[in-house]
């Protein structure tokens, strides 16, 4: 009995040098793999829930709906806002804490845009230019072109 118990111990091989090696590698490109991934998941994930291109986009076209046979249009002195006449209705424009709004007569208050840091606002001749700064540090810029009512 003695005999075969030394046997058993003399056959079991050990666990050697080059298999650790062999398995810290197959860990390590797996770990790799997996990081990759979780990079990839994360970059998909902000550029999808990221809500600034739709808005940005929504945003132009509610202006441009308002910058069509206009009675008048000036920009504010801060260069923040524009004060427009249509139809003989006054709209205001503006940069309001961190957002931007309309207000119509000078009543109410819509919001157009959130998430705003800075607005500002250029009218040369019949070109209507907003530069929009959001709070996630992304820069919007848009030129309009401003008509005029003409009876």
């Amino acid at each position: 009995m003695c005999a075969n118990h030394k046997m058993k111990i003399s056959d079991q091989s050990g666990y050697t040098l080059l298999e650790g090696i062999l398995h810290l590698a197959v860990f390590m490109l797996f770990a790799q793999v997996l990081a990759g991934i979780m990079w990839w998941l994360t970059k998909t994930e902000s550029a999808v829930t990221d809500t600034t291109e739709i808005e940005w986009a929504l945003f132009i076209q509610y202006v441009d709906s308002y910058i069509t046979d206009l009675d008048s249009i000036r920009v504010n002195d801060t260069n923040s806002g524009i004060m427009i006449k249509k139809n003989h209705i006054n709209y205001k424009v503006e940069l309001y804490k961190d957002l931007i709004r309309k207000q119509k007569n000078w009543e109410g208050h819509e919001q157009m845009l959130l998430n705003v840091n800075s607005l500002f606002v250029e009218l040369e001749g019949n070109a209507l230019r907003l530069k929009v700064n959001f709070v996630n540090d992304i820069e919007k810029e848009h030129v309009f072109y401003v008509t005029y009512h003409t009876e």
